[in-house]
């Protein structure tokens, strides 16, 4: 049974984040296996290039009227399609407290239209700061409407239950959680990984990579923890990937001159370059200040690409990640990401049987045809009525 998708996400690649990513691939996943969409975002500067059988329609404005004005008259004319909107409050649009798109989402399940909602993101932390608790509070009211709006609602973690939950707890019964895939596909090519950790590791016998954006909440805890692993150990070297990791080192080397020679920041890179970088490493180095999640793109590219990883585990960690084992879990502390790492570097047998869990892990439990099969169960239920 073939279904018709049109799906809302505040961006797309190549310039974006890992919703833009995440939205890509859905789009395209549900493409292959013939169903019809069309993805619609506001504009921007550089536009993503899709297959020939998915339409991409650029909104008038961010989600403001003239948004929904293009959207009803799309939907209107579409009846029995999906509406599923990437939802992340901050970015869609009048500086995250745009009620009067979420008003609009309730008034189409009003009328008929099957609304999906994936939370992304539920809402902002209260922080003692007037601008901030207005638009904190705003947000937790756009959740009740989306809830109220959403005849299928989705979460990136099981974690956004117990925030959702306050408002609508029997909508949130049945949500489904769907991991968000990793964006960087495993290449096989034994040759490039090879010349990728020479290149990195000159002298030293171990390679310790990152893969992030280098934000504010991660850069200070990893580079605490390099700073710990470089000084303590002459046998490691680290590489860095991904957007910022080549401003990252030079300001770590800036600081810490004596390790220069033992850095790499690559920058941003493509997909197949990324893959090539994170398996030529030994251990894969990913703290989160809030603990790892499944909406965690960066942690979900180790995984796919079978790599040793340690990761911390926080407030927002699922059970998922301490039951298969598929990463080793460490406290949000410098000394116990560093002697994690140090012991998986001495251990082969347990740096193996750890990539080894990552892979299956991912496979069962995380890779994009789990969330396609999810996203259409009930075109399937329907279709076997």
């Amino acid at each position: 049974m073939s279904v018709h998708w049109h799906i809302v996400t505040p961006e797309l690649p190549p310039e974006c984040g890992g919703v833009g990513d995440y939205t890509a691939q859905i789009a395209e996943g549900l493409a292959r296996i013939g169903d019809s969409v069309a993805v619609y975002s506001p504009a921007n500067g550089a536009r993503w290039q899709p297959a020939e059988s998915l339409e991409v329609v650029t909104l008038s404005d961010r989600f403001g009227m003239r948004s929904m004005r293009d959207l009803s008259s799309r939907i209107e004319h579409d009846p029995g399609s999906r509406l599923l909107v990437q939802y992340v409050p901050a970015v869609f649009g009048r500086r995250g407290t745009n009620v009067a798109f979420c008003r609009w989402l309730l008034s189409r399940r009003h009328a008929g239209v099957d609304v999906r909602v994936m939370f992304h993101e539920p809402y902002l932390y209260l922080r003692w700061r007037p601008d901030h608790i207005v638009t904190a509070f705003t947000q937790r009211a756009m959740a009740a409407i989306l809830l109220d709006a959403a005849k299928h609602l989705y979460l990136s973690t099981d974690t956004w239950r117990l925030y959702l939950a306050r408002f609508r707890p029997r909508a949130v019964q049945n949500a489904v959680t769907l991991p968000i895939p990793s964006s960087i596909p495993s290449v096989d090519s034994a040759h490039a990984v090879n010349a990728t950790r020479q290149a990195s590791i000159g002298d030293s016998k171990y390679l310790v990579g990152h893969f992030g954006s280098y934000g504010d909440h991660i850069a200070p805890i990893l580079a605490r923890t390099f700073k710990d692993l470089l000084s303590t150990d002459a046998r490691v070297a680290v590489l860095c990937t991904g957007f910022g990791s080549d401003r990252f080192v030079k300001r770590f080397a800036a600081e810490y001159p004596s390790f220069r020679s033992r850095l790499s920041g690559v920058g941003r890179a493509s997909p197949h370059d990324i893959s090539v970088q994170l398996q030529a490493c030994d251990v894969l180095l990913q703290p989160y200040p809030d603990g790892v999640t499944t909406r965690r793109t960066s942690a979900m590219a180790g995984l796919a690409n079978r790599c040793a990883l340690v990761t911390t585990d926080g407030k927002l960690t699922e059970d998922v990640w301490r039951t298969t084992r598929c990463v080793a879990l460490t406290p949000v502390d410098p000394a116990a990401l560093s002697h994690a790492t140090r012991e998986l570097l001495d251990d082969v047998t347990a740096r193996e049987a750890l990539r080894s869990r990552a892979a299956s892990t991912y496979a069962a439990c995380f890779a994009l045809r789990h969330t396609i099969a999810a996203l259409r169960a009930d075109c399937l239920q329907l279709s076997t009525v």
